[in-house]
């Protein structure tokens, strides 16, 4: 997708245009589906967030400065929408019983074929949801969408210092987890001291 295609979306669905709203989500869909999928533990709200993330955008766009980039904007909303799901999701799971919250995950195909693929991939891909959401955060908009650590401060509304350290932190989890076998084969952990 080019800028000059979006741009002309964008035009026609601030006009009210249904068509430009369909081409605008036939887009952005993989990234917005992979993100949030990424994103958020219980596989079963994915539809629901992603359907909230482009009610919002709906709702926004009068308010989009074009002067900035529309992708970087829509991960503004997405960043807002799986934060009000976590919250909701921390008010039923005080409501409920723990263990029924915690029991079987369903697993939940998403349509973004980046992540998909061999089996390391998908090592990866599971290492990374197993990560804190907020170590979880600055990690995919990092590498995922290679936001800078200043932009992805900007998103999550926190310092640019706060972002190096949760990317480190993730880094440091995952290489521990990958470092010490690697297609089989063991290698030694170069991060770990010498006594």
């Amino acid at each position: 997708m080019n800028d000059e295609q979006l741009e002309h979306w964008l035009d026609r669905l601030a006009a009210g245009d249904q068509e430009a709203m369909e081409e605008i989500y036939r887009m952005t869909r993989r990234k917005v589906y992979g993100t949030v999928a990424v994103l958020v533990s219980n596989k079963e709200d994915v539809n629901d967030i992603v359907s909230e993330i482009y009610c919002q955008l709906w709702r926004a766009l009068p308010g989009y400065d074009r002067s900035r980039p529309f992708h970087f904007w829509l991960n503004g909303i997405v960043i807002r929408q799986v934060s009000s799901w976590r919250r909701q999701l921390w008010r039923r799971f005080r409501l409920t019983d723990k263990t029924s919250r915690l029991s079987e995950e369903p697993h939940v195909e998403t349509p973004d074929e980046a992540l998909a693929g061999n089996e390391l991939r998908q090592d990866v891909r599971d290492a990374i949801n197993k990560l804190p959401y907020k170590l979880r955060v600055a990690v995919i908009y990092r590498y995922f969408y290679e936001y800078t650590y200043d932009e992805i401060a900007e998103l999550l509304a926190i310092p640019p210092g706060t972002v190096k350290s949760r990317v480190h932190l993730a880094l440091k989890r995952l290489r521990a987890k990958f470092d010490t076998q690697l297609d089989g084969e063991a290698y030694p952990n170069v991060y770990s001291r010498k006594h």
